[in-house]
């Protein structure tokens, strides 16, 4: 069975964001490879991490964090940022936001 994708986020904060329309693909990629993926047994945020990476989308494990991801949808240059948890075969996109660094 393949991941379960949700996605907690209110569509007006994704419109907040730099680029909203880029925001919102990368969104929809991660659903895709959802439903493409088979969970592994072990370490799931890994795991994605290297899906991520395949698809060229930049992302790294939040520090301090056991299973959230934060994904940097226009690279690290961009100040957006989606943040995912992964885990019991569930990938759910928690929260959207700008860096308050760049």
């Amino acid at each position: 069975m393949p991941y379960q994708f949700v996605n907690d986020v209110n569509p007006k904060k994704i419109q907040k964001l730099a680029n909203p329309v880029q925001a919102e693909a990368v969104i929809e990629e991660i659903s895709t490879l959802a439903e493409q993926t088979q969970p592994v047994a072990g370490d799931q945020v890994n795991q994605w991490l290297g899906l991520l990476a395949g698809d060229e989308i930049v992302a790294q494990k939040v520090k301090g964090s056991v299973n959230t991801i934060e994904v940097y949808p226009g690279g690290k240059g961009s100040p957006d940022r989606i943040f995912i948890t992964v885990g019991g075969g569930t990938v759910t996109v928690v929260a959207v936001g700008e860096a308050s660094h760049k």
